[in-house]
């Protein structure tokens, strides 16, 4: 497919500068998204927390309190991961607001070209005018995506930050199966998780998992059925796992060549969906499935890194998470928090 189909198309002319009116809205509507389904998920959360572990004082005594020590102790344990669970949650969420609003500014203060580094004093009193000119006149999705794999270290860090998205949707789709989840309780999580780096969602929810657990919570499956008039049958899985993770791992390595070419973005919108596929409930995810998914991901990044050895190296790789852009260290550090989140959960386990 030649490049002028990607430049001359309707949709593309509405994705680009100085008529993004299309890349400016579905960046607005992630930001958008992402906070309000950070506010729901976060209040559920809290009730189920206040009802599994009487916080209210009309609550009635606990039964772990009636049942022996050993239900005590379960009850304790749960209690301490949930709040570990929420500070790493909010640990993240910190990282992606911070590193997020710093690419924002930038991108604002790069297209104004303005003298000074000081956004108060380049908006000034046209700030709506101003704000309006950047996104239309700027691709902030494309330059976002364009920065992940600008050079070596950044696609190191954008192959490891996407892995670690694919990796824990497949703990959330197997993960929602075991526990029964319905599809209303499911859903948040999974667009939460398309929307914002993934070890926000992640840590949010081995919460949800831990406060449905049947030693702490044992109706917890059957109030959340209650509460959907229509379950929809479970779909049976058809496909292996295994093609769609030689995908998305080829997509990843191409990129970084592809990243100025029109249909770039293109290619982002099927990793996206690759990133989704774990929950239409068409693959087979079991426990052999996800360690050999993760054996095939481990060889495409050891074949990235050999290709690219002699133009990076690991001391490079690191000072990424302090010096690269914005973009990139949003994705970076998701990658590092991704990973403190498994660790914690290979840890303590109990979900």
């Amino acid at each position: 497919m030649s490049s002028s189909f990607f430049e001359q198309n309707t949709l593309t002319q509405y994705i680009t500068p100085p008529n993004n009116y299309i890349g400016s809205t579905i960046f607005l509507s992630y930001i958008l998204v992402a906070l309000y389904l950070t506010s729901t998920i976060g209040y559920r959360l809290y009730t189920q927390y206040a009802a599994v572990f009487n916080l209210h004082p009309s609550s009635p005594p606990s039964r772990f309190k009636q049942n022996g020590q050993g239900k005590v102790e379960t009850r304790s344990a749960r209690k301490r991961h949930v709040k570990i669970y929420t500070a790493l949650a909010l640990i993240s969420f910190t990282s992606i607001s911070w590193h997020m609003l710093g690419f924002l500014i930038t991108s604002f203060l790069d297209w104004s070209d303005s003298g000074t580094r000081n956004v108060f004093a380049v908006l000034g009193s046209n700030a709506s005018n101003q704000l309006k000119r950047w996104m239309l006149e700027t691709s902030l999705f494309s330059d976002f995506a364009v920065q992940l794999v600008a050079d070596g270290e950044s696609a190191v860090w954008t192959q490891f930050a996407i892995l670690a998205t694919w990796g824990w949707n497949l703990v959330l789709a197997s993960k929602g199966r075991q526990y029964n989840f319905t599809s209303s309780l499911m859903v948040p999580f999974i667009i939460l998780g398309q929307n914002l780096p993934i070890s926000f969602t992640a840590a949010l929810f081995i919460v949800q998992l831990h406060l449905s657990a049947p030693d702490v919570n044992p109706n917890a499956g059957k109030d959340e059925k209650d509460k959907t008039q229509h379950v929809q049958p479970k779909q049976i899985p058809v496909a292996s796992l295994m093609l769609p993770t030689v995908i998305l791992n080829a997509i990843l390595l191409a990129q970084p060549s592809l990243r100025g070419h029109p249909g770039f973005s293109y290619l982002l919108l099927v990793e996206r969906l690759l990133l989704v596929l774990p929950h239409t409930g068409l693959l087979k995810i079991t426990s052999a499935d996800m360690q050999r998914s993760a054996a095939i991901s481990g060889g495409f990044v050891v074949a990235n890194w050999a290709m690219m050895r002699k133009a990076i190296n690991i001391r490079d790789v690191l000072a990424a998470l302090v010096w690269q852009g914005q973009a990139v260290k949003t994705m970076a550090w998701d990658a590092v928090l991704s990973a403190v989140v498994y660790g914690v959960l290979s840890w303590g386990g109990g979900v």
